[in-house]
């Protein structure tokens, strides 16, 4: 008697099947995620494996219009649940012990707007969570210190996704021949030669203020109104 028992299909396999059937450009919860593939404990690991084989899918990190429950499935790669082959190795991970260091380098915090971990944006009711990307993809990748840059989810979005234009060296020297005092120039040099912005006292001590509960808050901002109002 021939021996029919069905062929075992891996987590990841199940997943892509999941995210194939809610179709490119369709948001989706983690809840359904673990709903659509029962009997998978770490779907949401799996889903992020398929990153490496060119699916393409948003979160809150990604995509600030994003709840932190919610994803977008923006491209799909390749098919594994239909038996495709991935046409390339896949990239090489950035190590956790080299995250560490890029992190460390930036001081925990992003180097393009200079928001600290956990810091909240003043400008809305999130948070920064910092992320370890490389700065050329191009095989062969180099993950050494020097390709890797720390960014905010917000700072990642809008490079990854299109939202801020590129711009050239040319643009840039042009830009820094501009500067009105040779002490900015210098300044930009140091910012260059550190790799992160630069934040002084005020913004540090607002920073700070943003951590505090919202009677706190207030209770601050007003004596420091009194205390200008004696200035005067």
């Amino acid at each position: 008697m021939t021996d029919e028992r069905p062929v075992r299909r891996s987590s990841k396999v199940k997943v892509a099947e999941f995210l194939a059937a809610v179709g490119e450009g369709k948001v989706f919860t983690k809840l359904q995620l673990f709903e659509g593939v029962p009997g998978v404990a770490q779907a949401d690991r799996r889903m992020r494996d398929l990153r490496e084989l060119g699916w393409k899918i948003d979160n809150y990190k990604t995509d600030p219009r994003l709840q932190p429950d919610e994803y977008r499935l923006t491209q799909i790669g390749t098919r594994i649940d239909l038996g495709e082959q991935p046409r390339e190795s896949p990239r090489p991970r950035i190590s956790a012990a080299r995250r560490r260091e890029a992190l460390v380098r930036a001081d925990f915090a992003c180097q393009t707007c200079g928001m600290r971990a956990a810091e909240p944006y003043p400008d809305e009711d999130q948070t920064a969570v910092l992320s370890v990307h490389l700065i050329d993809p191009t095989p062969p990748v180099d993950t050494d210190l020097s390709n890797l840059r720390v960014e905010c989810q917000r700072c990642y979005a809008g490079v990854r996704g299109g939202t801020a234009a590129l711009t050239t060296p040319q643009n840039v020297l042009t830009r820094a021949s501009r500067l009105s005092s040779r002490e900015e120039r210098r300044r930009l040099y140091r910012l260059m030669q550190s790799g992160r912005p630069e934040r002084d006292e005020v913004d540090l001590i607002f920073g700070e203020w943003l951590r505090l509960g919202r009677e706190d808050r207030v209770d601050v901002m007003l004596k420091l109104a009194g205390a200008l109002i004696e200035e005067e």
